[in-house]
């Protein structure tokens, strides 16, 4: 190159400015904003993210059930074109629900009748009980390859699982007697596992004629399709005292001391008490108020108990929460907490008021002082087998909670022991087994009538029973409802 045109070119050539301090703290707001832009939208990003993972985790372990067994659900329905529905079986190996072919038609067929009706349910018009929580099992075939392959090469369905249940049909019939001509229930249960041995709801009906009897079924005054061991909701009565009872042994050391001598009725916090039938049961202290039902002497014992803790027990046993099963059922419902009036306690402490229980619910108190103060999840399917008898599920034995210690239970067994042997209770007295339980009469209607209760315990070479009976407007517990779990009882160790 010529030393002209160097000499252009370095003329030409302008020298670089550098930029000023204000141009790079602006450049640099600027690149920080665009950042902090980006990890805005990538925050947002990641939290749609994780609830869309939040939602699937709870739709697989919360709903996903409801949605596989609902009878409206198309897969289910398409289903049924190709496999013929299962069988329910009982614990002793009789046939509850089975599907009978005539031809071209299937009719789903209950051998046993209205005995079963509530809990095993009917598939007509829409489905309930196990036909309802378990249709996916029954409309669902494992039996082996080559036999679904026959089936399909002949043009005929496959054979759908059985469900084999927790259910004693012995116990149930028993039960279904014993209730005979009553509205109520009944529920018998394992409290070591949770197993549900009976489960009885009167009034009922014919579940294989649902579909000819829907427009009656569904207008009868008297709720014919509502499961009255699992959705009946009824004020707990002196059934509720064994929760009292426990409060007051945990604030009162010393409870081994309380006196109280009842007239047959008393005024406290304004709110007058009488005893069932206006008893005066004189001196009495603890146990013989659990045993002879002592309303005034719990409404003073409640008096004198933390609102809180009172409360929180309560909802300990479950009160307030579903009691976890393979069936529609409702919550109990107790509203009584720290801040309520002292004119809600005495009817709270002896189960009236506003407080509300289902059956199954006080069952599950129960077990829970039969079990050392472990609350088991009551369970109605054993197993699930296909055509071939291949176990295709098993229902495992599964801890809901502990909310007493086992010193505790044992103190409560021993004064529901007198209740059965001295007290309200003796017509559920053997002397084959050992019971203890706490008969109830839970007024309504104004106080005028009462429903008639009793919840206890058998127990013999190593077994148990629970068992919860509600007869509605059977006035004494002790006179109505103890005698029907008895039966029950007496069907158990037979």
């Amino acid at each position: 190159m010529s030393l002209f045109k160097r000499r252009k070119k370095a003329e030409t050539e302008i020298p670089k400015k550098s930029p000023s301090p204000k141009t790079e703290r602006s450049a640099g707001r600027k690149k920080k904003h665009a950042n902090r832009q980006i990890l805005q939208i990538t925050y947002i990003f990641v939290g749609l993210f994780l609830v869309l993972i939040g939602y699937i985790i709870h739709f697989v372990v919360r709903d996903s059930q409801n949605v596989i067994t609902d009878s409206h659900n198309l897969r289910l329905q398409e289903l049924e074109k190709y496999v013929v529905r299962g069988k329910i079986i009982s614990a002793n190996g009789k046939v509850l629900a089975q599907t009978v072919s005539n031809g071209d038609s299937e009719t789903r067929d209950y051998p046993y009748g209205r005995m079963f009706a509530h809990v095993v349910g009917y598939n007509a018009k829409g489905k309930s009980g196990l036909e309802s929580k378990c249709n996916f099992d029954l409309l669902k075939s494992n039996a082996n390859l080559l036999s679904q392959i026959e089936s399909n090469l002949k043009g005929e369905k496959s054979i759908g699982d059985n469900v084999y249940t927790t259910l004693d049909t012995r116990v149930q019939k028993a039960a279904y007697d014993a209730l005979s001509g009553e509205k109520g229930a009944v529920v018998a249960m394992d409290p070591e596992t949770g197993k549900v041995i009976a489960m009885v709801s009167k009034p009922d009906f014919r579940p294989a004629l649902v579909k000819e009897n829907w427009k009656e079924l569904n207008t009868d005054e008297d709720a014919l399709l509502i499961n009255r061991a699992t959705q009946g909701l009824y004020p707990p009565g002196s059934t509720f005292k064994v929760i009292t009872a426990l409060e007051f042994m945990r604030e009162h050391k010393d409870y081994k001391n309380f006196t109280y001598h009842c007239t047959g009725s008393t005024t406290i916090n304004n709110v007058k008490i009488r005893c069932y039938g206006g008893t005066a049961h004189g001196t009495v202290d603890l146990e013989g108020a659990v045993e002879k039902s002592c309303n005034t002497a719990f409404v003073h014992m409640a008096s004198q108990l933390n609102k809180g803790k009172f409360a929180s027990l309560a909802e300990d046993m479950m009160f307030n929460s579903r009691i976890p099963i393979n069936l529609a059922a409702v919550s109990s419902r107790f509203t009584f907490d720290g801040s309520s009036k002292d004119s809600q306690v005495p009817q709270i402490a002896i189960g009236q008021g506003s407080t509300l229980i289902t059956p199954l619910q006080n069952a599950a108190v129960m077990s829970t002082i039969a079990n050392d103060g472990v609350m088991m999840e009551p369970y109605l399917v054993d197993k699930v087998k296909n055509i071939n008898g291949g176990v295709i599920k098993e229902t495992k034995a599964k801890e809901t909670a502990s909310p007493l210690s086992a010193e505790e239970c044992k103190k409560l067994r021993k004064m529901l022991r007198k209740v059965v042997t001295n007290g309200t209770g003796t017509s559920a007295y053997s002397s084959r087994y050992k019971v203890y339980g706490k008969t109830g009469s839970a007024e309504y209607n104004d106080d005028k009538d009462s429903h008639a209760w009793f919840i206890g315990c058998a127990e013999h070479n190593g077994r148990k029973i629970v068992v919860s009976v509600i007869v509605e407007g059977g006035g004494s517990g002790g006179r109505v409802a103890a005698p029907i779990a008895k039966n029950v009882f007496d069907a158990y160790f037979r």
